[in-house]
Order: structure tokens, then sequence, then C-alpha cells
């Protein structure tokens, strides 16, 4: 008579959990390599995004001053304006500068 040996299913299960494990790694590898790459490129984009701040105050700070001479009387101060606010773009004067 032939017997019989049952599978033992250790083997396969270990290596399924083995797949498993290694898979995982490689995920969390990566995503931490990617996760360092964003965080470099955002520190790169302080610098530009602080120049873009201060570019954007000496430009609010300029039309601040020109519609106060325009409110003067300054009639090239007045052309300015009126051309300005024919495209759209209001002019506060006592807009609160941002940080």
């Amino acid at each position: 008579m032939i017997e019989q040996k049952s599978a033992s299913l250790f083997a396969p299960v270990l290596l399924l959990a083995l797949a498993l494990v290694v898979w995982f790694a490689f995920q969390a590898s990566q995503l931490y390599h990617e996760r360092s790459q964003l965080a470099k490129l955002r520190g790169n984009q302080d610098v530009t995004y602080q120049n873009a701040q201060k570019m954007r105050n000496q430009l609010d700070s300029l039309a601040a001053g020109t519609q106060k001479l325009a409110s003067a009387g300054n009639k090239n101060a007045q052309v300015l304006v009126n051309a300005l606010q024919q495209r759209g773009i209001t002019i506060n004067p006592e807009a609160p500068k941002t940080p």
C-alpha cells in the first residue's frame, strides 16, 4: 500500500509571510525616500517664497503710495490709478502688510 504523507503548510506560509515582510519593508523605504525628497524640495522653495513676499510687499507699498498721490491731486498718479482700475486692479492704501 501507498502511504500518503500529509503536506506541511509551514513552508508555503513561511515563504508568503517572508514575501510580505520584504514587500512592506521595500514600500516603507520608498515612502521614506520620497518624503525626504519632498522635504528637500520644500526647503529649496522657502527662499523663493520669501523673496516673492518681499517683492509683493514692495509692490503693495508702491501702489499705496501712488493711490495717496492720486488722492492728493497728482495728475500722473490719477492716470495710472485709472488705468489700473480699467484693468480690474484696485488699490487699497490701508491694506495690512503680510508677514
